[in-house]
């Protein structure tokens, strides 16, 4: 016999990389940037949605300072502008904010969780379904967040009330925009002008807390990743 050691050779090194995992930081700051941009058009939309219904009972009381046709016309031509920009900021966030779903999923499956309900394609899928995107989409996140949090024991991981708030905020938000938008189809007299600008301003408010929530939602989500692919390239 051979005095001779035989050295085994080590198991290929798997990257991650090679396992589809990409650093989140870049997108996620794409993400943040136009939410902090949405935040803004939000709040001016806010604030220009309380300027209209303003105008609106001083016309109706009578107490309108000027011409009042003027005002009416610089009103909407002002609403419009915003309103233009605001659907084009949803958008465009809507777009980065769904790539970013999908790139988060894909990155919990490469750091190495197992057995995760939703797919990428379906995390984002399920926002265009009836009825159903109610709360699946919800369901791929939260299961997001538990595989970017722990990878090995997801299952187990305890999601915090900022994935509930994060959702009933986006669900008020949608609610409010269609009763508004529909409103607003239907507009036929001073009162009904009144109820359809005081709903679509506060569906501009409550963009806010949602943009602010949804800032903290990804930031923590990516943090968590990154903080995961750290420690698996270290040991």
């Amino acid at each position: 016999m051979s005095d001779t050691a035989v050295t085994r050779p080590l198991a290929p090194t798997v990257s991650l990389a090679s396992r589809d995992y990409r650093d989140p930081t870049a997108l996620t700051q794409w993400v943040k940037s136009l939410l902090i941009l949405s935040l803004v058009i939000d709040l001016v939309a806010s604030g220009s949605g309380a300027l209209e219904f303003a105008l609106l009972q001083s016309i109706s009381a009578g107490t309108a300072a000027g011409d009042v046709d003027a005002l009416a016309t610089a009103n909407d031509t002002r609403q419009q502008a915003i309103g233009f920009t605001q659907f084009a900021a949803y958008i465009v966030t809507g777009i980065v904010f769904l790539v970013w779903i999908y790139r988060a999923n894909r990155n919990a499956r490469a750091l190495g969780a197992q057995g995760m309900q939703f797919t990428p394609g379906w995390s984002v899928g399920w926002y265009f379904v009836p009825i159903m995107s109610l709360w699946k989409p919800f369901q791929a996140m939260r299961e997001i967040w538990q595989a970017s949090a722990e990878p090995g024991n997801w299952r187990a991981v305890q999601t915090p009330p900022l994935l509930g708030w994060w959702w009933a905020l986006y669900l008020g938000n949608q609610i409010l925009s269609q009763i508004a938008y529909h409103l607003s189809e239907k507009v036929d007299s001073m009162d009904s002008a009144m109820t359809a600008s005081f709903v679509m301003t506060a569906s501009s408010f409550t963009g806010l807390p949602l943009d602010i929530v949804g800032l903290l939602l990804v930031g923590k989500i990516a943090a968590n990743q990154i903080w995961q692919a750290k420690t698996i390239e270290v040991f």
